[in-house]
């Protein structure tokens, strides 16, 4: 059984303190937390202190197009009205599909979150209006994002229990890459007569191609600090080591696998 008490001092073990950390992580991987994703969201505040800033991704895919959703199919007679009714992108209610911690944290008290309809970020500390006041629609993972400010900053990259693929500096990375693998988002803005779709450049998405490759290697590098809260593995990065390494492979390896 994990307690807040259990899974603070670990953190802090690991080397969680003052500073910002973008986290990434699955409940279900450390085993069975008293009090659930509360209890952890608390411990993570609690080890970053009030000196510090607590970030997570809180993705909002279903604020798109439903003719390009995978997990259900939509009957082309229906489309029509599916578009018309999903619902646009409302900072304070839409939820995020990122785990069970992540929308606890979306909903705790003074947490800000970024105005990107489909990759917005939830800040909550000393730093968190500075990273979240800006977010392009234009490249929500790239320039002009949170994640350029993070890079900016340095911010520490945690992953509990999940992998490289979950990591979305990769993602920032791959947007300094000119030939870089790109895709378009679309989404509803507005609502009554106001609503319209908008169409956004974007970078492509990995489908675990590199992005395990790149985790093996910044490993192997040397360049992480590996622990363990729970029953999960922890890994804990620089956001700007980890970028600049994806950035070097990426504009290797992309060479030899051009985009689309």
């Amino acid at each position: 059984m994990l307690t807040s008490k259990t899974i603070h001092a670990q953190l802090v073990d690991l080397g969680v303190g003052e500073g910002n950390f973008l986290v990434h992580s699955s409940l279900s991987s450390l085993g069975y937390v008293l009090g659930g994703p509360q209890t952890f969201v608390r411990a993570l505040l609690e080890a970053i202190g009030p000196s510090g800033t607590l970030l997570m991704p809180a993705f909002s895919p279903e604020v798109s197009d439903p003719a390009s959703w995978t997990d259900r199919l939509i009957d082309p007679d229906d489309l029509p009205e599916a578009r018309a009714n999903v619902p646009a992108f409302d900072a304070a209610v839409t939820p995020t599909s990122m785990g069970a911690v992540a929308e606890t944290f979306r909903t705790w008290p003074d947490v800000l979150r970024s105005r990107h309809p489909q990759v917005s970020v939830c800040a909550r500390g000393l730093d968190a209006a500075e990273i979240v006041a800006r977010h392009d629609w234009e490249w929500g993972e790239g320039e002009g994002s949170p994640f350029e400010r993070l890079y900016e900053m340095d911010a520490q990259v945690l992953m509990v229990g999940v992998g490289f693929n979950r990591a979305t500096m990769l993602h920032y990375a791959e947007s300094r890459v000119p030939h870089g693998r790109r895709k378009v988002r679309r989404f509803p803005h507005g609502e009554g007569a106001e609503r319209r779709w908008i169409e956004a450049p974007e970078v492509g998405d990995d489908l675990d191609t590199h992005f395990p490759e790149i985790g093996r290697g910044v490993r192997q590098a040397g360049l992480t600090t590996i622990g363990r809260v729970g029953d999960a593995e922890c890994v804990l990065i620089s956001s700007r080591v980890l970028v600049d390494w994806a950035e070097a492979f990426l504009s290797k390896a992309l060479l030899r696998t051009p985009a689309p």
